[in-house]
């Protein structure tokens, strides 16, 4: 994993794993920028590792899971992980002037009517198959698409709510069936700054280039490293 401690003030909360998603392939498609940027960053993929204690001193939280977990096996329906009082940590984290990186199935079957919810700035529909699809920039003048092309992806199409009165739209998807979604958001809440893009089912996914510029620009927006 990337568990790693930097000489600076800039620390990281990294949670990803659950059924439908290899923790490896987030770890090793967002860490080594966070890295790259000298940020320390604690990985888990145990959801109850997240409480207000584990955000203490940490600038940012990446979130690469849904909120499914199959405590009883995969055979029993799924529970919520995430509990009133995780979600209210993370709410003050962010308005208090912390930061969150949302990837993919992170807006997946949260409570939706929560604290999460309300920081995170949208909601998970459905997906197809995976397939190959376009991600067109729509905003191009945001610190986070800054040098992004529009580009093709083989990845799953999330189609999203998202609350188009408070955030900013970024990015949008493309199937080829002429179906499409928001793909990815910015905005500020309270103190504290939100990002979320909806790539990322694959380890192949996570390597585009183009994806990964949106990671790295996200991650010096949300920190504050753009305006240095």
């Amino acid at each position: 994993m990337y568990n790693s401690t930097m000489n600076n003030s800039l620390t990281a909360l990294f949670l990803a794993g659950d059924r439908y998603h290899d923790p490896r392939d987030a770890f090793e498609g967002v860490a080594p920028i966070l890295v790259g940027l000298g940020v320390g960053v604690e990985t888990t993929t145990d959801p109850a590792h997240l409480d207000r204690e584990a955000l203490v001193g940490k600038s940012l939280l990446v979130l690469h899971r849904d909120g499914m977990e199959f405590s009883s096996g995969f055979e029993q329906p799924p529970l919520h992980w995430m509990q009133p009082h995780q979600e209210e940590a993370v709410e003050e984290f962010v308005r208090g002037g912390g930061n969150l990186l949302a990837l993919h199935n992170s807006a997946w079957d949260y409570p939706w009517d929560g604290p999460y919810r309300r920081v995170l700035g949208g909601y998970y529909l459905t997906h197809p198959p995976l397939a190959k699809f376009q991600v067109r920039v729509v905003q191009k003048d945001h610190p986070v698409t800054h040098g992004v092309e529009n580009y093709a992806v083989e990845d799953e199409q999330h189609w999203l709510w998202f609350d188009y009165d408070r955030v900013t739209l970024l990015l949008t998807n493309h199937g080829q069936d002429g179906r499409q979604s928001a793909a990815g958001w910015a905005y500020e809440y309270g103190l504290g700054r939100v990002v979320f893009l909806a790539n990322g089912h694959t380890a192949a996914a996570h390597r585009h280039p183009e994806f990964m510029k949106l990671k790295y620009n996200a991650a010096r927006w949300m920190l504050r490293l753009a305006e240095d």
